[in-house]
């Protein structure tokens, strides 16, 4: 489980946040903070491996404990959300080493979105870390881009896909262990034949599918897509 402490003087806010955590599978919330002192006391004490952060407090400024933490906590992480829009404030909290920026209010889906993100950077470099190892020109890239988050190919979306039709297809994919042609999704999704075998096709680059050619009862050849046995 990857541990998470809310650092948020609006206790409503924090409340909402620890739901949305628990909701997202490996995460869990082991406290939550709302001033200076219990937040450096929660750090001390619980070491989390995350931390939810506002930037606005009474009695500190969250730029200035990101630094904290940036300092004495080199293996905890820290994701903002904050009403804070201004771009010099952002611009600091990117070279303060923030993980991730979330303006609020946020939505679910987002905060799932973005926790997803974190879990795969966060099993990455676990894989990636140890005593002594080392770390080739590969592994150092798959850092820099957050182990291929901002263009991996479950949050980048190449033109001609979309990313709503893209889940609509993804779920009845899942739901199903059927051989797939571009013309029974299309039917079932009110698709073109054209727009279905573009998605199909993006999902084989992608891994989740596996293509294949049929040739039915009449010898008709014919491209048919299968879950890959990983996907």
């Amino acid at each position: 489980m990857i541990r998470v402490a809310i650092i948020e003087d609006d206790v409503r806010i924090a409340s909402i946040n620890q739901r949305f955590v628990e909701k997202v599978e490996g995460f869990e919330v082991v406290g939550i903070a709302t001033d200076r002192a219990q937040a450096h006391e929660q750090l001390d004490i619980l070491a989390p491996d995350l931390v939810l952060l506002d930037l606005y407090f009474p009695d500190m400024s969250g730029l200035d404990l990101l630094q904290h933490i940036q300092r004495g906590y080199p293996h905890t992480d820290v994701i903002i959300i904050t009403a804070a829009k201004e771009f010099d404030t952002v611009r600091e909290a990117i070279r303060g080493g923030v993980y991730d920026f979330m303006i609020k209010p946020v939505v679910f889906d987002r905060f799932q979105e973005k926790l997803k993100a974190y879990r795969k950077y966060y099993e990455h470099m676990r894989q990636l870390g140890g005593a002594n190892k080392q770390i080739d020109q590969q592994g150092i890239d798959q850092l820099l881009w957050r182990a291929g988050e901002r263009l991996d190919r479950e949050t980048y979306f190449p033109k001609g896909i979309d990313k709503l039709t893209s889940e609509k297809i993804l779920s009845y994919i899942e739901e199903s262990e059927d051989v797939w042609t571009a013309e029974e999704l299309g039917k079932r999704g009110g698709f073109s034949r054209t727009t279905a075998r573009r998605y199909l096709e993006y999902f084989v680059e992608k891994g989740v599918l596996v293509a294949d050619i049929s040739y039915g009862t009449v010898g008709r050849p014919e491209r048919v897509y299968r879950r890959a046995e990983n996907g």
